[in-house]
């Protein structure tokens, strides 16, 4: 038969396994707030392609994630490095640590998942030339406009609302431009 001092010990020597697990993952912990503090400050939104909406979108995201990486680390870095003793019975010990460590384990996948997606705004489409606006320079002036598909031999620009076509003999050069002056 088995005795409560035996049951104590083997619960005491899980619970001493649940710490050392969770002090490894509060270093994997600690790496994925590096990593998303490096997304944070590498992240140049002023270069960055797409609308405006993704970008605020991926920024909520990304400090989201650190929110959430933060919470993780507590509730893993309290059952590896407790700060005074449970007055649980080493058995419900366990289970709490267990749940701890399972939502911060938890926790820390899911801010990884946040700070992944919120990359992933990068790789949205940068605009097509035919979307980008340039400077015509002629002999008669210069044009600024979004320039358009057009037959061979022409320059075809949109100028508030209207298309203007230029022969390409006429155009001295081409420049693109961030916006038009008026």
């Amino acid at each position: 038969m088995t005795s409560s001092v035996d049951l104590r010990d083997g619960a005491r020597a899980e619970i001493d396994q649940l710490r050392t697990s969770a002090r490894g993952w509060h270093g994997v912990q600690l790496a994925v707030l590096g990593f998303i503090g490096l997304c944070g400050a590498l992240h140049d939104a002023a270069d960055a392609p797409g609308p405006m909406w993704v970008q605020q979108v991926a920024a909520a995201l990304v400090l989201l994630a650190l929110a959430v990486a933060c919470v993780a680390t507590v509730l893993v870095a309290t059952e590896a490095w407790p700060l005074r003793g449970s007055s649980d019975a080493p058995e419900g010990q366990a289970r709490h640590t267990v749940g701890h460590l399972r939502l911060g384990i938890g926790l820390t996948f899911l801010a990884v998942g946040m700070a992944a997606l919120a990359t992933s705004s990068s790789w949205w489409p940068a605009d097509t030339a035919s979307d980008r606006l340039v400077t015509v320079s002629t002999a008669q002036g210069t044009l600024c406009g979004r320039l358009l598909d057009a037959p061979a031999g022409t320059v075809v620009l949109e100028l508030a609302g209207r298309r203007v076509a230029l022969s390409i003999d006429q155009v001295g050069a081409i420049e693109p431009v961030d916006r038009c002056s008026t």
